[in-house]
């Protein structure tokens, strides 16, 4: 159950990254149309990525290693786009809660 509940906290930790994407494109400093453009961009480009790299039915399998790394990334990409919408310890909380989830599925025989 403590292991579902973390694969759940993992996956609504990678929507907020594509919901903190939307929020930086329309963050913008730019128009209406422009902001709305990347507000749609940004998580649907994020998305794309996430599907063919990241997910664990990925299009492109990576060796454990890369995919590990390309996760962390998508996860500091998120705190990044937090820090620069003025949210820096909403950034790092991001980050932190996915490290410390994954390493504790990870030490649990669970890879994430």
């Amino acid at each position: 159950m403590i292991r579902g509940f973390g694969l759940l906290l993992v996956f609504l930790l990678e929507l907020a990254v594509l919901v903190i994407g939307a929020r930086w494109g329309w963050a913008m400093d730019a128009g209406v149309p422009i902001r709305l453009l990347a507000a749609v961009a940004v998580p649907l480009l994020l998305a794309a990525l996430w599907g063919v790299l990241g997910s664990p039915k990925a299009r492109v399998p990576l060796p454990a290693p890369a995919k590990h790394a390309f996760q962390a990334a998508w996860f500091v990409l998120g705190g990044g786009m937090l820090a620069l919408l003025g949210r820096p310890l909403l950034g790092v909380a991001l980050v932190a809660v996915w490290a410390v989830t994954v390493t504790l599925l990870r030490l649990g025989g669970r890879p994430a």
